[in-house]
């Protein structure tokens, strides 16, 4: 699992870590070497000084007087009065003894059958070693603090390089091209980053630009000649009097009209985020709606379904009318097509348009999906009115819901999310 900690703090621990590892090792290594020293040199001092004290007692020329200030030679009858921890030691040299409180370098000897001890009280060399040791752990922890405080004031310097390229990444704009920013960062680390990054946009520039063609060649190449033929349709129409073909050219003016929605609609949606699409003529909510009830007549007919309008009230959408269109259209006619000899009831509140049918319904697991540009319920359907839907709800910042049950109907609903200033309101 790759740990989820910032740059910053990975380099701050691991500098922290460095020092702190050196400075236990180099106060370890000092205070081993030290005890090594005291037990060395007090101990061949006293093992000496014993051999000199067991050859005077051979000899008889012992005395206690002899001693030096802090020694205690025990032997015979002494011997037995001696401090437990000193009296439960085998023969050899000692180093730090703890009996009354005070600690002892001993050397544990025999002469005549009984043992002998030679103790050299070594509190105050202990008393020095541990404010030694407090020295060192209060010198640990400084240096601790000053790891810490230079480790802060490295990673600011070390991520100043990658906190420029955030910012100067943050501030390009949508629109931006041909912006290019390796050469701001040559002979560092960061320059790969910016070189990659040079060539990604590189790379997406020429995607954009192949795309902006296409689009800008599709749309001409598609309006043109819908205009052509729905000029055309008009001229027809007004020669003809047979009531089918009458219709038949109504069927084709509203397909070549619907299209030409969609192409313009698609525009718009490709624009970027931030473009206004506002516009300053507002469109009526329900006579839309009516419209869209009007196209779909014959289907509503041959479905045998009743349609129910509940208009509490008007919004007038300062909007493209093709944007709204296309989601009331799609909405509608997914009701339609999934509802026979049903209900479709349609609600319009001031911020709220939703659509109800008594229709087959959506499993549960598939709720999820139905947005999604290859879903579709249809054998020949490409899910893409539904998808298209959901990109102009999320272009207009709308929100869309949708609640179904298997077998008993839907019901999509759509909240309006502009100012109060962009929608009017009538009734």
């Amino acid at each position: 699992m790759k740990s989820k900690a910032s740059l910053k703090f990975r380099i701050l621990a691991a500098l922290v870590l460095i020092v702190s590892v050196t400075s236990f090792l180099f106060a370890g290594g000092v205070l081993l070497i030290k005890s090594q020293l005291e037990s060395r040199i007090f101990g061949d001092m006293v093992a000496e000084q014993m051999q000199v004290l067991t050859a005077q007692l051979v000899e008889g020329t012992y005395h206690e007087d002899a001693l030096f200030n802090g020694w205690q030679f025990h032997t015979g009858e002494e011997a037995r009065n001696i401090a437990p921890e000193i009296a439960a030691l085998e023969p050899g040299s000692y180093h730090t003894i703890s009996a009354g409180g005070s600690f002892y370098q001993v050397e544990v000897g025999e002469w005549n059958g009984s043992p002998t001890y030679l103790t050299y009280d070594i509190t105050e060399w202990e008393a020095q070693e541990h404010a030694v040791l407090r020295m060192l752990l209060y010198g640990l922890l400084l240096v601790l603090i000053v790891a810490i405080a230079i480790g802060l004031s490295a990673t600011r310097a070390i991520l100043a390089p990658v906190r420029d390229l955030s910012r100067q990444l943050t501030d390009i704009e949508p629109g931006q091209t041909s912006l290019r920013i390796a050469d701001d960062y040559i002979g560092t680390e960061i320059g790969e980053i910016a070189s990659s990054f040079d060539k990604y946009q590189e790379r997406l520039d020429k995607f954009v630009e192949r795309e902006r063609s296409f689009t800008a060649a599709a749309s001409h190449e598609l309006r043109t000649p819908l205009t052509v033929m729905m000029g055309a349709l008009d001229v027809l129409s007004a020669d003809t009097h047979s009531p089918a073909s009458q219709r038949a050219l109504e069927r084709i003016n509203r397909a070549c009209t619907e299209m030409l929605a969609f192409i313009e609609a698609t525009l718009l949606l490709s624009r970027e985020e931030s473009s206004q699409i506002y516009q300053d003529r507002p469109i009526d909510l329900v006579t839309l709606v009516d419209q869209c009830l009007e196209d779909y007549a014959s289907q509503i007919a041959d479905n045998s379904l009743l349609i129910e309008r509940d208009y509490v009230s008007s919004p007038r959408l300062f909007l493209p009318v093709n944007l709204v269109k296309i989601t009331v259209s799609n909405l509608l006619r997914n009701a339609i097509e999934h509802t026979h000899g049903g209900n479709i009831r349609i609600q319009i509140r001031d911020k709220e348009f939703s659509i109800s049918d008594t229709g087959e319904g959506i499993p549960n697991d598939k709720l999820t999906q139905v947005f999604e540009r290859s879903y579709s319920t249809k054998v020949d359907g490409t899910g893409l009115g539904l998808n298209l839907v959901r990109r102009i709800c999320d272009r207009l910042h709308w929100t869309i819901t949708l609640d179904s049950s298997l077998g008993y109907g839907t019901l999509v609903t759509v909240i309006f999310q502009q100012k109060e200033k962009e929608i009017l309101h009538t009734f």
